[in-house]
């Protein structure tokens, strides 16, 4: 059986003010689609985050919809999706027994959840385990076990609630961070104050495991165990990741081969780094990129962005390491216990290096501030 891996399409992802829908829909369209039908795909599992958030956007839920149809209705092969951390549950599960008719499996919310799903290819039947993503507050509740203090207890009572038949080939679907994976800054911690990883070794019993939350395509604990990654890069920490599917081909043994197909965004994700009249007056081929710049020039840059976006539309942010605390690229201050004073002097020594400022220019900032407090205390502002 040939099953192609996905996982954090993060629908109606909102990336330095721009909506990245058209960008997730070039992907789905142009590429992922093609990848079912020319890899003889005979499966598809979607590893939780659909959406980027629990309330998406419409026309991300019109996306999916617009995919999951034509992966199911129209090419014919079964599609497994799960809820990650980002998803609404109970949003993702509407409609789902009608649409396990078309061979559309959601798993979301728990008292919802169905049994392994049971596909068959030449040589015999392979289960499909669809665990979503729980919170262990929630496993108590489900399970009324009080022992269910972490994520892995969590996951634990849930996989030994689903096992499959022993002598069956399975693939479990899941939306984890599993110990040893590597993560990205994008992702939303699974837990505050708490662990929330699991051990890979729970994931033992599977033929294949397909995971979804980190964005890194990676293998964790061992061959059999793998996130396919997201969709795109959704933060800059993410520029040197490759994105893209996992092919999985199971023998009739139970033995897996893996590869993976890379994705080729119509806008990319980079960071360029150099002196701010070498990035303007070089060559880009790809000016249409969402670019992090990091300057390191020393004497400060007047509209810098502005000028950098006549090139670059598409320029979302810019850092200019070398003009902070000497080079370090930290500032020298606690925000937190800096006044108002401290921090438009310390903007003022950023824009005029060469001088302070005067005591009339600061009588003036003085003056300014006073009266906009002021206006603030008598509800002006």
């Amino acid at each position: 059986m040939r099953i192609l891996h996905t996982a954090d399409w993060h629908l109606g992802k909102l990336f330095y003010g721009d909506y990245l829908t058209d960008d997730q829909a070039y992907v789905l369209t142009e590429q992922l689609l093609p990848m079912i039908r020319d890899e003889g795909i005979d499966a598809v599992v979607l590893a939780g985050d659909v959406y980027d958030r629990s309330l998406p956007p419409a026309d991300a839920v019109a996306l999916f919809d617009e995919i999951a149809t034509k992966i199911t209705a129209e090419a014919g092969v079964p599609f497994f999706v799960i809820s990650g951390n980002h998803d609404s549950a109970a949003r993702l599960s509407f409609g789902s027994r009608m649409l396990e008719k078309q061979g559309f499996y959601i798993a979301g919310e728990l008292d919802k959840l169905i049994g392994p799903v049971v596909l068959h290819d030449a040589y015999g039947p392979v289960a499909f385990v669809l665990l979503p993503f729980i919170e262990p507050a929630a496993a108590r509740l489900y399970f009324g076990d009080d022992t269910i203090r972490s994520h892995e207890d969590a996951l634990a009572r849930f996989i030994d609630s689903r096992r499959a038949g022993t002598a069956m080939r399975t693939v479990c679907v899941a939306h984890v961070f599993a110990a040893g994976g590597e993560s990205s800054d994008s992702e939303r911690p699974l837990s505050i104050g708490g662990s929330d990883a699991v051990s890979p070794a729970l994931f033992s019993d599977y033929t294949y495991t397909a995971l979804g939350h980190l964005h890194g395509p990676q293998q964790v604990g061992g061959p059999n165990v793998r996130y396919a990654g997201s969709l795109l890069k959704y933060s800059f920490g993410e520029w040197r990741q490759k994105k893209g599917a996992v092919i999985v081909d199971i023998d009739e043994k139970g033995g897996t081969a893996t590869s993976f197909l890379p994705f080729s965004p119509c806008h990319d994700v980079r960071v360029v780094e150099g002196l701010f009249e070498d990035i303007m007056a070089g060559e880009d081929l790809h000016t249409d990129d969402y670019i992090l710049f990091r300057l390191t020039d020393t004497a400060p840059i007047l509209d810098g962005m502005s000028k950098l976006r006549q090139k670059y539309p598409r320029a979302a942010a810019l850092e200019m390491p070398n003009r902070q605390s000497g080079g370090t690229g930290e500032r020298d201050f606690d925000l937190r216990r800096t006044t108002e004073r401290q921090l438009f002097e310390s903007f003022a020594a950023a824009m005029m290096p060469d001088r302070p400022l005067t005591e009339a220019e600061q009588a003036c900032m003085d003056d300014l501030w006073t009266d906009m407090l002021q206006r603030e205390g008598d509800g002006l502002l």
